[in-house]
């Protein structure tokens, strides 16, 4: 029996493509354990996991922030016996645990970025070569493969345990009201950077066209703070649309996320939160592209909604840069018609059972 420590330090969408993973290569090896080494607010995320995985936190963004403290927390990771690190990040920070650790006769393996296939594709240029990169999860994969673990070839999603469901029901029974009865929608409107994020005006626009049709029970995906203060008042403007911004924590979002027919998100953890417990998403992507590999985990290539006619796209990677190629304020976000939105989901109420 060996005792891996894996890390993945972001974000959460990477933490919560990682987990599902996890989960499968932890139940393939059952005579292995497995620690996850993350933040502690993405704790969370693991919801009911297997016996054979744990997490660990490192606050990466206070005592762990420098060299210093991460120093010490290495000396601390040495005392765990670890008898393998799989670094699935493989920035500074992870740079410098995992080498601290190999000094010290560890075994270490890391992920291997395709940073210059990723320069490729987001060029500036109108002829550039859109061939899709291998998805993140896969070069995840391809990491414990190394470290001689089986690996399954298919993903599942996670399952949520009956007993964590009716705990749900019993904290937010106002959350389940019309379950069964109308289509129910998420609709996770903003990403971590205005480029990934479609315009708010055009999102309206389809929300409204959605609320008018009267087959949808629509619930507002967001952060706390800023985003919450805007859904909460498009909950007002809205008969029918309830704001959960800011309300959930992680595991009850999780739990939440898998009640629902089908979300709307942009590039952002929603999506890979949505695919960890298996919700198909229709996945907005603005300055991003699906090619980068960063599609969630199960979801279809056909449900990428993304702007035509727009020849430099994508711009960035992450999301996180501050020009566009296109020379204007981030067009991509505003390219996109609301009926690029509405239409497919339209089509999902057409085949609904409704119990009615």
């Amino acid at each position: 029996m060996a005792r891996y420590l894996v890390i993945r330090l972001s974000a959460i969408g990477d933490v919560a493509m990682l987990i599902q993973l996890l989960y499968s290569v932890a139940r393939t090896n059952e005579q292995h354990d497995f620690v996850l080494l993350t933040q502690p607010f993405m704790t969370e995320l693991l919801l009911d996991p297997p016996d054979n995985v744990e997490a660990m936190a490192i606050d990466v963004r206070r005592e762990e922030r420098g060299v210093l403290g991460l120093m010490r927390y290495a000396r601390r990771l040495r005392l765990e016996r670890f008898d393998a690190v799989l670094d699935l990040h493989d920035v500074l920070r992870t740079k410098l645990l995992r080498s601290y650790l190999h000094l010290f006769g560890i075994p270490t393996k890391h992920l291997k970025k395709p940073r210059q296939e990723r320069r490729r594709l987001v060029q500036n240029s109108p002829d550039k070569d859109l061939t899709p990169l291998p998805p993140m999860w896969q070069l995840y994969r391809q990491v414990f493969i190394e470290a001689g673990l089986s690996v399954p070839e298919i993903i599942p999603p996670i399952d949520i345990h009956p007993l964590l469901m009716q705990s749900f029901e019993r904290l937010h029974p106002e959350l389940l009201l019309h379950r069964g009865s109308k289509v129910r929608l998420g609709v996770a409107p903003f990403a971590s950077t205005p480029a990934k994020t479609y315009s708010p005006e055009l999102m309206k626009q389809a929300l409204r066209t959605l609320v008018e049709d009267g087959r949808f029970e629509i619930l507002l995906l967001g952060g706390k703070g800023k985003e919450a203060k805007t859904l909460s008042s498009w909950e007002q403007e809205f008969e029918g649309v309830r704001s959960i911004a800011g309300k959930l924590d992680f595991s009850e979002e999780l739990i939440l996320l898998s009640t629902l027919d089908a979300v709307v998100s942009m590039d952002s953890a929603n999506m890979h939160l949505a695919s960890l417990v298996g919700t198909r998403v229709l996945s907005v992507w603005c300055c991003t592209h699906p090619a980068a590999g960063f599609l969630g985990i199960g979801q279809r290539w056909e449900d990428c909604l993304q702007p035509e006619g727009l020849d430099r796209r994508p711009c960035s990677i992450f999301g996180d840069n501050k020009r566009c190629h296109s020379g204007e304020n981030f067009l991509c976000s505003r390219s996109m018609s609301p009926d690029t939105l509405t239409q497919p989901l339209l089509e999902l109420a057409d085949g609904f059972a409704f119990n009615q």
